[in-house]
């Protein structure tokens, strides 16, 4: 069993590359770990992580998610500067 660790999932193309190789082999991938949760949407209505979950029935995990960032960034008078930029982005391609 395998535990896939990765920074962050955008579309999940390289979860399905890394599944692949990890099928391969004979091995099974026990779940995810992910750096950040941009919570983005995938191809259809669900989030790019649930679509992963859902294709193949593991676990996926963040550390920290997309709306953590937002809070955070919002209660720093310095930082609070970039809230307008990730927001702008999260409307663009979150869910």
């Amino acid at each position: 069993r395998v535990l896939i660790v990765d920074d962050v999932i955008t579309a999940g193309t390289a979860i399905r590359e890394v599944m692949q190789i990890i099928q391969g082999q004979g091995a099974q991938a026990a779940g995810t770990l992910i750096a950040l949760n941009r919570q983005e949407r995938g191809q259809g209505e669900l989030s790019a992580i649930q679509e992963v979950e859902r294709d193949f029935g593991m676990p996926v995990v963040s550390i920290v998610s997309l709306e953590q960032v937002l809070e955070y960034l919002a209660g720093d008078a310095e930082l609070k500067q970039y809230l307008p930029a990730v927001e702008a982005y999260r409307a663009e391609y979150g869910i």
